[in-house]
């Protein structure tokens, strides 16, 4: 009886996938998409030099189409912190994504440069902060689970190469947007292939 349980949904799976693969409109593992980003976020009380927080995310991914307008699979973040009163540490976040375009710049049929898209996903790390004053102060603590949101653009400026700007927001850890909360706009390159 287990068996039939497990066997059932690899059955519709493999249904599935074979449909998808006859039928070009529905595109499921048609394209890979590659890309790489960098953020920047920087803030301070009063004076640049006063009270002030630098953060760097470099941003990796993998995916691969599920159809015409939504992919999914792994990315991950890596994070470079400091504030006035420490050093700069490093961090890491890694996790799944999903994203969905509303126009995709990089199909063979679309005669459309411009790409606007929304992600979200799921990511876990050891980035921690905690928010003093205004200025946070950046640690160490695994098991840290994120719900990032990006609303981004890209432009294709090769046939499978585009340029993307994104705003990335991260909820953490269930608390306030204040306390727990970031942001950073973000620069990068994507290959679909």
């Amino acid at each position: 009886m287990k068996c039939i349980h497990v066997l059932l949904p690899i059955l519709l799976l493999i249904s599935s996938v074979l449909q998808a693969q006859e039928k070009p409109d529905r595109a499921f593992g048609d394209r890979l998409l590659l890309g790489v980003h960098y953020g920047f976020d920087e803030d301070y009380v009063d004076t640049r030099d006063n009270q002030y927080e630098v953060a760097h995310y470099t941003g990796f991914r993998a995916g691969v189409s599920i159809n015409r307008h939504l992919y999914t699979g792994i990315q991950s973040r890596l994070v470079r912190a400091r504030n006035f009163e420490t050093p700069a540490q490093n961090f890491y976040m890694a996790g799944v994504w999903a994203r969905w375009y509303f126009l995709h710049p990089a199909r063979r049929e679309s005669d459309n440069r411009l790409g606007i898209f929304l992600e979200s996903g799921f990511m876990m790390g050891n980035y921690a902060f905690e928010n003093r004053n205004d200025v946070q102060y950046y640690f160490e603590r695994s098991g840290n689970w994120y719900i990032p949101t990006v609303f981004g653009a890209e432009y294709r400026v090769w046939r499978k190469l585009t340029l993307e700007a994104g705003m990335n927001l991260f909820y953490n850890n269930g608390g306030n947007w204040d306390q727990q909360g970031f942001g950073y706009l973000s620069a990068g390159v994507n290959w679909h292939w």
